[in-house]
């Protein structure tokens, strides 16, 4: 219906800026998603640049660390060099030479040769005999220019030589170190991980490559020299390193991350053209929804007219006329009211059906004509209609005659039905039909009148016309509330507004936004939403509801509105349903691993799983562009598929051939090989389907693509099972669940001595020991229980009755389902491990000569005895022994005799011992025996010196060695946990203190640990470690004592006395030093030195005209050892100056110079020196023997007790240093002191 059918006062005002605004608006909207793209693409462009320039910058920056860090270590490797080759005197010979060159190889692996070149770069030696490189080395020398280091490499480039000058000290000469390649790539350190810049290390001679940062040393090309961001010269040598910045490659790289970035902003540009496109859409079904009330008012075939007579009951109300009689009388008397009363009859709506058959072309000139009346045309409705209102007729039915200008009569019916509610008169309808033949075809004219109320009443759908201000509902074919089961009563009850009261409560507020929308909905605006409706048997109704604007006042706001509702509860049903199966297929194509896709009837894809991924690498969207055939890795796999593709294509336009395509082409399987997008080929099963609809029709083809590769492994692991199980070493069983033996390999055999026949359907019992069998096979049948698999040592039985220890495996085997299937038994004979494992044990923990715990053993066992003591607040015994004078025994008659005193010694021991009782050898003749707990210190303390006394007594017995005896002593030191010490360093570490304690006491004895103890030991080892610098220091002096004759008139000679001046200590005495320096074997040294000073202070004397006739000067016993006293006397003799002619020297007994330490003869005079006679005679005399000891704090050694033997006396001895010097006072007679 045309705007122009509607009266003025309800017209609509024209559209005709929607169209242009709408397409501002989306023009507006495109240009923006324009601008975000080209400003995303110009930030991406920007961030590509100035990402290309930061690792441009980091190219340069890490380079040129790089070329400090390896200048760095050029220098440090050249300085090291430095540091380790001699100074003073080079190597005299090869072997010299090839010492040096080890030692240089300790800290540069990479050294391969050394060359030695004198101050002008001639070559003088060198460790490679083959050297050729002479002249290039003198050329490197002058091409150093005096540098400290030089780095260079020959023309040829396999070694590389690193000049090394020493300008000073006695070699003022030049080292040449030829180093391997591989030294210039051990340069650089480490690649990191991430973005790692290029370089490349070259010669600047010859432009030649020396290494690069992956590891080769190809040829710098013309590309990476224009790459080149920075030279850098390496100090010290010709190299020089070049850093290289792959522009392109970057770009590359960088590009993958841009083309991401790029389409992502290219998704999100997407949702404002998705927009756009959905308000087309909507704007769409808006004109399609006015088209179609358009057609179903316009093409009904039947004139109707819309009457709003909304206004006529306030009218009647306010006149207070409440029925046809009042109507009756009011009009008689107000006859000037009657037009008032008839234009609140007003014509709203008439379609063209109705302008056609009244003759007329307004809606006004309809109601003059309907409603009015005129002169010509006296039947009109308006009283009939008022009525009908005020006597609240539901419907109104007459026949008029209409007459026009020349004549001719029309008979026409009209037939207009209120609305129960008032509230819906706004959109009456009154439909008139022409009935002039109808006295010739009543008949046709009452089936036509029956048909069309059938329409109305027939339509399934509810439609009502409904007031907007009172919100009455005008009109509705059908009732809601009867529609939801309610009966009038129930109805009544509820009210007018029932519907609001049966509304669901959470679309309530959704119910109140139509009603605000349904005031300012625009023409032709389609108001549409889904409401719930409580239906009498409790159950939710959905109603779709669309409404839209019928009526409108003088302000253009809409009075009424035409609605249709559809109950489409079963429809949302179905729908949900059928939701729910496409999910749950959906997420079953999507979860399986197996690649599901589908086609349509042309052929063309419009489904692939997501599941394609993880197959073949590719997403879904590359296959929909690629196809399938761009995988296949041999084309020709694919002829049985382009077959039968080729058949449906031909049978597509015929029914006939898709009918037996049909019933001949059921599951298609084909099996082809794919390229994964790794370039991993993997083999594909596919199965294709043709789907058909429930017409025959067909829909496109189902395919499922199965990566069948886990498939071949698992028959390739079968086939190698089953291989491994044949030729295994360990013998393999296979039970049942109940534990019969069903299969077994010929391992079997071979280990238990059964045929597999004759273990079959047997129990494995025959081959268990009867001891552990039933205790043990409970718990493995437990553990099998609860993990399904055990492991571990057990002691099996052969057929013969042997017993042998086995490692076996059993592991329960499950179905599919879970239940057990079987048991996988493995075992294997390891009864020559085992034998292994207790030799290696014993060796490992045990003395090879006396079967005692070795050290390692017994700190193990002490640990735990500490631990427990600790736990348990008991008291931990600890004896070191060791055994006096044990070394003279053992080098006298050998390491034989000396170990079988270990072995008898260790006997005695464990006899003086309980069982419980630890005995161990810690090394040479050293014991230590750990006793048991005990509850308190007094049993502890009783308990350590019974077994001391015990073992001191055990000794008094002779040892029996080569048929003589001998007899031993031993020291014995005792510690007590925890008063010594609760850890085991500490405890070990007191008890042998007080064992050393124990031969300083005497030996022969024990003696337990006393705190002051470790005070006298360090006070000793101070006192060594100030003695071994004391010579060096110059802190020794000599005292002269003179010597007269025997009556005191006649100097007849000096004797030498040594003292210690010590810088804090003083002057320290002979006796607390002299011992001591026997022991740290220093008093050779000292002695040669006192014997020096002696002859250059008797030289002196004589240069100053001061007779002395001798000087006496003690000699120990260990001088004489080494047989070159003479030697040396004689060359001190020469140093010092003195006449060689008349020198009487005097030999002590050669009997008298034996020690235990060191048993050889004392040197006998030489035959060159006998019968020679000097002027000054030097008297020696020997010191005496001294007895072994040892020290408390590490190895043994031999300490003496010198005892001087008197040279001469004198009645008025003095001291003298450098000379004669008198003593202050004295006694006239005075006894010598060493």
């Amino acid at each position: 219906m045309s705007n122009a059918t509607l009266p003025s006062s309800l017209r609509a005002p024209a559209p005709a800026s929607g169209s242009p605004l709408r397409g501002t608006l989306k023009g507006v909207l495109a240009t923006l998603v324009l601008l975000l793209l080209a400003l995303l693409f110009w930030q991406l462009l920007d961030q590509l640049q100035q990402t290309r320039k930061d690792q441009r910058q980091h190219a340069i920056d890490y380079n040129a660390d790089l070329a400090e860090h390896i200048s760095l270590n050029l220098a440090l490797n050249a300085q090291i060099a430095l540091n380790l080759l001699p100074i003073v005197e080079p190597p005299q010979n090869a072997d010299q030479q090839q010492l040096l060159l080890k030692k240089l190889q300790l800290s540069l692996p990479d050294l391969q040769s050394i060359a030695l070149l004198d101050a002008k770069g001639q070559l003088v030696s060198d460790s490679d005999a083959d050297g050729q490189d002479a002249a290039w080395l003198t050329e490197l020398t002058s091409r150093s220019r005096g540098q400290r280091y030089y780095y260079s490499n020959a023309s040829d480039g396999a070694l590389v030589q690193l000049l090394l000058h020493q300008p000073s000290g006695a070699l003022k000469s030049y080292w040449v170190l030829r180093l391997a390649p591989t030294f210039v790539q051990s340069l650089s350190p480490s690649p990191d991980q991430g973005f790692q810049p290029t370089w490349v290390i070259e010669n600047r001679q010859d432009q030649k490559t020396l290494s690069r940062d992956d590891g080769s040393s190809t040829p710098v090309t013309s590309d990476e020299i224009a790459n080149s961001v920075l030279v850098a010269p390496l100090g010290n040598s010709d190299w020089q390193l070049r850093g290289l910045f792959d522009e392109r490659a970057v770009i590359e790289q960088l590009l993958p991350a841009f083309i991401a970035k790029c389409l992502l902003g290219l998704a999100f540009s997407l949702l404002p053209v998705i927009a756009l496109l959905n308000m087309r859409r909507r704007q769409r079904q808006l004109h399609e929804g006015r088209r179609r009330y358009q057609d179903i008012f316009e093409g009904t075939g039947v004139a109707l007219c819309v009457l709003d007579i909304s206004g006529l009951p306030a009218f009647l109300d306010k006149a207070q006329l409440h029925d046809s009689e009042q109507l009756k009388a009011w009009l008689e008397h107000n006859p000037q009211q009657r037009q008032l009363l008839l234009e609140e009859l007003r014509v709203t709506e008439v379609n063209q059906v109705a302008l056609r058959l009244l003759n007329v072309d307004s809606c006004e000139q309809a109601w003059k004509l309907l409603i009015e009346g005129s002169p010509l045309n006296s039947s009109a409705i308006g009283n009939q209609l008022l009525e009908t209102v005020i006597n609240q007729h539901k419907q109104l039915e007459l026949e008029i005659r209409l007459s026009d200008a020349q004549g001719h009569d029309q008979h026409l019916w009209l037939v207009l039905r209120l609305p129960e509610d008032p509230a819906d008169y706004r959109a009456v309808i009154l439909s008139i039909s022409d009935i002039t033949s109808r006295k010739l075809i009543e008949l046709s004219l009452l089936e036509r009148e029956g048909f069309w109320s059938d329409v109305v009443r027939t339509v399934p759908d509810h439609l009502y016309v409904q007031d907007v201000i009172s919100q009455r509902m005008i009109f509705s074919n059908h009732h809601l509330g009867q529609t939801l089961g309610y009966n009038k009563t129930e109805l009544h009850q509820m009210g007018e507004y029932f519907w609001e009261i049966l509304l669901h409560p959470e679309d309530a507020d959704l119910y109140h936004r139509l009603r605000q929308e349904q005031r300012h909905a625009g023409y032709l605006q389609l108001l549409q939403c889904h409401l719930r409706f409580r239906h009498r048997s409790g159950q939710w109704r959905c109603f779709d509801i669309r409404e839209q604007a019928l009526a409108r006042d003088k302000y253009d706001q809409v009075t009424r509105i035409i609605g249709v509702a559809k109950d489409i509860t079963d429809q949302i049903e179905a729908s949900e349903s059928l939701r729910d199966s496409e999910r749950r297929y959906r997420m079953l194509a999507e979860s399986i691993s197996d690649v599901i896709f589908s086609t349509d009837s042309k052929m063309a894809l419009n489904y692939v799983s997501p599941s394609v991924q993880s197959v073949l690498g590719y997403d879904a969207e590359w296959i929909f562009q690629n196809g399938w055939q761009s995988t296949i890795a041999n084309p020709q796999q694919l002829t049985g598929i382009y077959a039968l593709m080729e058949r449906i294509g031909k049978a597509l336009d015929k029914p006939e051939q898709l009918a037996q395509l049909r019933n001949q082409v059921q599951t298609q399987l084909f099996l082809f090989d794919c390229l994964r997008a790794d370039g991993r080929k993997i083999p594909i099963e596919l199965r294709l389907v043709l789907v058909w609809d429930e017409h025959g029709a067909f829909e496109g083809v189902l395919g499922v693509g199965r990566d069948i590769s886990q498939q071949r492994r698992a028959e390739k692991d079968l086939r190698m099972a089953a291989t491994v199980f044949e030729h295994s070493t360990s013998a393999i069983l296979i039970t049942d669940p109940a534990g019969y033996i069903v299969q077994a390999n010929e391992a079997f055999s071979r280990v238990s001595g059964y045929a597999v026949s004759q273990v079959l359907d047997q129990l494995p019992n025959m081959l268990t020991v009867d001891e552990q069998q039933e205790a043990h096979l409970r718990y493995v049948l437990k553990q099998l229980h609860q993990h399904s698999t055990w492991e571990g040592e057990v002691w099996l039985k052969r057929r013969n009755g042997e017993h042998y220890p086995a490692w076996v495996g059993i592991t329960a085997v499950l179905d599919d389902e879970g239940d057990l299937a079987s048991y996988v038994c493995f075992f294997t004979d390891i009864s020559e491990r085992k034998a292994s494992e207790q030799r290696i044990h014993r060796l490992a923990y045990y003395d090879a000569l006396t079967h005692l715990p070795n050290r390692t053993l017994f700190q193990d066992r002490l640990h735990t005895a500490l631990q427990s003591a600790e736990r348990q607040k008991s008291w931990v015994v600890l004896m070191f022994l060791d055994l006096d004078r044990f070394k003279p025994i053992n080098d006298s008659l050998g390491h034989a005799a000396g170990d079988r005193m270990l072995k008898e010694m260790a006997t005695r021991l464990l006899d003086c011992v309980d069982d419980d009782d630890t005995v161990a050898r810690m090394g040479g003749d050293e014991f230590t025996l750990l006793l048991q707990p005990r509850t308190s210190r007094e049993i502890a303390l009783n308990r350590a010196i019974h077994v001391a006394e015990q073992i001191l007594a055990s000794l008094v017995k002779p040892f029996v060695l080569e048929g003589r005896e001998f007899f031993v002593t031993a020291s014995i030191g005792i510690a007590l946990s925890p008063q010594d010490g609760n850890e085991l360093s500490q405890l070990m570490k007191n008890a042998d203190t007080a064992m050393y304690h124990t031969k300083e006491r005497g030996k022969n004895n024990f003696q337990f640990y006393q705190a002051d103890m470790n005070a006298s030991a360090l006070e000793r080892l101070e006192l060594e470690s100030d003695l071994r610098h004391a010579l060096e220091q110059q802190e020794f002096i000599l005292y002269y004592q003179p010597q007269f004759s025997g009556d005191g008139k006649r100097l007849t000679g000096a004797e030498a006395l040594l003292r210690w001046r010590h810088p804090r200590r003083g002057l320290v005495p002979p006796g607390d030093f002299i011992p001591v320096l026997e022991e740290l074997g220093l008093v050779v040294d000292v002695g040669d030195w006192v014997i020096s000073e002696a002859c250059r202070q008797l030289k002196a004397w004589h240069q100053a005209k001061v007779r002395v006739p001798k000087v006496s000067v003690n000699i120990s016993a260990r001088q004489f050892s080494d047989g070159q006293l003479g030697m040396r006397i004689a060359t001190i003799l020469k140093d010092t100056g003195l006449p060689g002619a008349g020198t009487d020297r005097k030999y002590p007994d050669a009997r008298s110079q034996r020690s235990d330490a060191d048993p050889r003869r004392p040197e006998e005079p030489r035959p060159e020196h006998r019968g020679r006679r000097l002027r000054h005679r030097l008297f020696i005399a020997e010191l005496p023997q001294a007895v072994p000891h040892r020290r408390p704090e590490d190895r043994p050694h031999l300490r003496r007790r010198p005892a001087v033997r008197r040279a001469g006396r004198a009645d008025r001895p003095r001291h003298h240093r450098h000379g004669p010097q008198p003593e202050p006072r004295g006694d006239r007679r005075r006894r010598g002191n060493p």
